[in-house]
């Protein structure tokens, strides 16, 4: 018999519905939302088929408990029934994760050492070695959360977090995360075929991720390792299957990125050739105020400088931004991430707006359609 395991996929507040969207494609059982997450059930293969092909996930979790807490010592009791070993052997290296809300404990710290305690004596009273904790770089991630009184026990199956693809090569300033691009490129409905703009791409990211749905060119493929890898029950068949059965597209479409950094557009061919999508890029180094509408560039998604990268001159620079796309854009549809603040100084009115996070920074997702003329004629 096939096991069932309760799963949960978590996500940036705001992408919550997407994701569900893209569980549901997959097949995956007793889809829920939740906040900044998305239950769901499925067995060992959707964990390796979520963690490989999910694009707004950032970890995905596997329940191993979930109790009751009345008292401090409850946590370790309950934590110590558990059969770690059948989970991972004692030469594996694990760290424990923990979120906690709760009066019982002082802090998170404390809640990781009690189960981390009851880890180690369980391998011990199965007369096993005890396994070592290594808190930078873990084989096995257990992951507590802790809400008033309600204990989950899950194994994050997924290790780093699934934003890291493995096609960002060295550091850029500020970079858009990787689920959070590809979240935005669902939430505008763009459909991967429409010829698509970033006038402000700096490292890439976003074309890159349009260019990797366009071709179908999935998150796991351009090289990374996940924590199930190291499970006692990895099915390396079964995985290998799953990585095997990728089906490229041959597209046709047209993604343009331009950045006023020569190091940026540098960086974004490195990136594009790593994700295997530069053969149908097009990236040049312009500034925005130079650029001109090409007959097939009708959607623009861009991430402009805000927060801590413009202090003086964020009137201005947005203001800009607005005159021109009123004047040089006509008939063409805009989708910018930037804060409140500063899309005030855009001097446009927005069809829609969508709440995100940029990080912990409180950001809005707007659309802005462009009509030649007024809205009216």
């Amino acid at each position: 018999m096939i096991e069932t395991y309760q799963l949960v996929a978590t996500t940036y507040a705001g992408l919550e519905d997407v994701l569900a969207q893209e569980l549901m494609a997959m097949q995956a059982d007793d889809v829920q939302v939740a906040r900044r997450a998305v239950y769901f059930s499925g067995d060992l293969e959707m964990v390796y088929r979520a963690n490989y092909t999910l694009r707004t996930a950032l970890k995905v979790l596997v329940n191993v408990r979930t109790f009751k807490i009345l008292q401090v010592d409850d946590l370790y009791h309950q934590a110590l029934k558990i059969k770690w070993e059948d989970y991972f052997d004692s030469d594996k290296t694990f760290a424990v994760q923990s979120v906690v809300f709760s009066d019982l404990f002082q802090n998170s710290m404390f809640a990781s050492l009690r189960l981390k305690d009851a880890i180690v004596d369980r391998f011990r009273k199965v007369g096993g070695r005890r396994p070592s904790v290594d808190t930078k770089i873990p084989q096995v991630i257990v992951n507590l959360h802790i809400a008033n009184n309600a204990c989950t026990i899950s194994l994050d199956s997924s290790g780093e977090s699934l934003h890291k693809r493995g096609y960002r090569l060295g550091r850029h300033e500020a970079p858009i995360s990787e689920v959070l691009a590809a979240g935005m490129l669902k939430l505008s409905g763009w459909d991967g075929v429409q010829p698509l703009v970033d006038p402000m791409c700096g490292s890439g990211t976003i074309v890159i991720e349009a260019a990797m749905m366009a071709k179908n060119v999935l998150p796991g493929e351009v090289g990374r390792s996940y924590a199930f890898e190291n499970w006692k029950d990895f099915d390396k068949k079964a995985f290998d299957q799953i990585k095997s059965a990728t089906d490229h597209q041959d597209v046709d479409v047209k993604i343009y990125g331009s950045d006023i950094d020569r190091r940026n557009i540098d960086n974004a061919f490195k990136h594009a050739e790593k994700a295997q999508v530069d053969d149908i890029l097009r990236l040049k180094v312009s500034d925005f105020k130079e650029l001109d509408k090409k007959s097939d560039s009708d959607f623009l998604i861009f991430n402009p400088p805000y927060g801590e990268r413009l202090q003086a001159g964020d009137q201005d620079f947005y203001s800009m931004i607005g005159e021109k796309l009123k004047h040089g854009f006509q008939g063409a549809t805009a989708w910018i991430i930037s804060t409140n603040e500063c899309l005030k100084w855009i001097g446009l009115k927005p069809a829609q707006k969508i709440p995100l996070f940029n990080g912990s920074l409180s950001c809005s997702f707007r659309k802005y359609e462009l009509y030649q003329g007024s809205k009216k004629n």
